[in-house]
């Protein structure tokens, strides 16, 4: 390689490398503690064995620190590294794989000392707080393979090329910049069973319930071909097999029709820990993702939105752009459990869309920014789009599954169902709206 070549790809990498951290950890400072006591009570004792155990430490201590520091010299334009992630698309319990890479001149034989390791770390997180982590041998530069065992959409700050003992006395880190937006999505599981949907927009004609009358054959599917029609097409089908079957024996679905199926993500802290409230999202978006797709069997064009900050969304929360069953899934492993906040937005629906929400019960019904939703939703069926309606689901789920308030139990699952109950009956005497609590299937 020409060794102009080779001055570029070093100083891409070393750009990589945004900053040096030198970290004693709480072990070394132990042990020096232990090291100056060892000293102090020799000299104080005139006991020899003491200060040659304290000799003993001081010279471990000094070939960790040392070691450590000349290690992470030798391997500081290593550390312009970058870790892939394949595929950055999966379902929550799904594996991916991460591969290390240089972008640097490569060396032959990493060098090393006895007792100090060399690792790239993968730091991911979510904005509610689920943290990934897994460390890459880089000399053996081989792929590894992990399980994502929680949904969200994984983000970070900074990767790491780290240089430590193995006692856990020192640690050197170059932290590694890496792309701004989501690196990993997880999407969620469906539920078992979708929550009937009634609401509806001016233009639409969908049924008052998501059903098909069927025939004597409760699961009658043939294989799709070409010039069927793409409403009988049963997406779950499609997403355990990979292969496309239609329906048969069923009535014609409905006129193709709009629907916003919509996640409010806030959480109320008296209600929820932080741990608890995830789990809630969770239940929204599993609800979320088994009613997109019975409402895309059914004909209808499906949209999913989720609330955001004025922050971290510039006003707006997120909104899908990819309809179809994989895009909608992948989208849902997006929406964050946010405490309840002045500061949260839901995206505004289109007027030719019904609308299905979902929500945490709150102690308080009041929501800030339900409400505001909520008021424009009512000035526009006032402005001439009377036939526009929603759903408002508050869900819930068993103590055992949410932790709420910490509590478990029957007394968590009373207090939620009792909050649902509240936030419905609220709600219900809003024009154009369909309030009603819900356990979470």
């Amino acid at each position: 390689m020409p060794e102009s070549t080779e001055s570029k790809q070093t100083e891409q990498a070393e750009k990589r490398v945004t900053r040096a951290v030198f970290i004693p950890q709480t072990m070394g400072i132990f042990i020096l503690l232990i090291i100056m006591l060892a000293f102090i009570a020799g000299a104080v004792r005139r006991d020899l064995v003491l200060t040659l155990i304290g000799a003993v430490f001081l010279a471990l201590w000094l070939y960790c620190l040392a070691m450590t520091l000349l290690l992470a010299l030798i391997n500081r334009r290593r550390a312009g590294c970058s870790i892939s992630i394949n595929p950055a698309e999966t379902a929550a319990g799904g594996q991916v794989e991460i591969r290390y890479s240089e972008e640097g001149p490569r060396r032959k034989r990493a060098f090393r000392l006895p007792g100090i390791l060399v690792r790239c770390r993968l730091l991911l997180a979510t904005r509610d707080g689920r943290r990934l982590r897994n460390d890459i041998d880089p000399a053996l530069r081989a792929a590894e393979t992990f399980t994502v065992h929680e949904r969200g959409a994984y983000f970070s700050d900074y990767d790491e090329f780290a240089v430590f003992d193995a006692l856990g006395f020192f640690r050197f880190s170059f932290r590694i910049q890496t792309e701004s937006g989501a690196r990993l999505l997880a999407s969620p599981a469906s539920a078992e069973e979708p929550l009937p949907v009634t609401s509806r927009a001016g233009e639409s004609n969908p049924r008052p319930e998501l059903s098909f009358q069927r025939g004597g054959n409760l699961i009658d599917h043939r294989p799709y071909v070409p010039g069927d029609d793409p409403r009988r097409i049963n997406w779950k089908l499609y997403s355990h097999g990979g292969e496309l079957f239609v329906r048969e024996n069923e009535q014609e679905p409905p006129p193709h029709s709009n629907i916003l199926i919509l996640i409010d993500t806030q959480f109320d802290p008296l209600l929820y820990s932080a741990a608890s409230a995830r789990r809630g999202v969770d239940l929204l978006c599993e609800n979320a993702l088994a009613a997109a797709l019975a409402c895309a069997e059914a004909g209808q064009d499906v949209q999913i939105a989720w609330s955001g900050t004025m922050e971290n969304t510039g006003g707006n929360g997120g909104v899908s752009q990819d309809n179809s069953p994989a895009g909608l899934a992948a989208a849902l492993a997006r929406p964050a459990a946010l405490p309840l906040s002045a500061a949260a937005v839901l995206p505004a629906a289109d007027g030719d869309r019904g609308v299905l929400i979902l929500a945490l019960p709150r102690s308080n019904a009041e929501s800030p920014a339900l409400d505001r939703f909520l008021r424009d939703f009512a000035v526009r069926r006032a402005g001439g789009n009377a036939a526009q309606t929603a759903d408002l689901v508050f869900m819930y789920g068993s103590g055992s599954e949410t932790g709420a308030g910490e509590k478990g139990g029957k007394t968590a699952f009373g207090e939620l169902a009792s909050a649902a109950e509240t936030c419905a009956a609220a709600y219900r005497r809003r024009p154009g709206v369909r309030a009603r609590a819900a356990a979470a299937q």
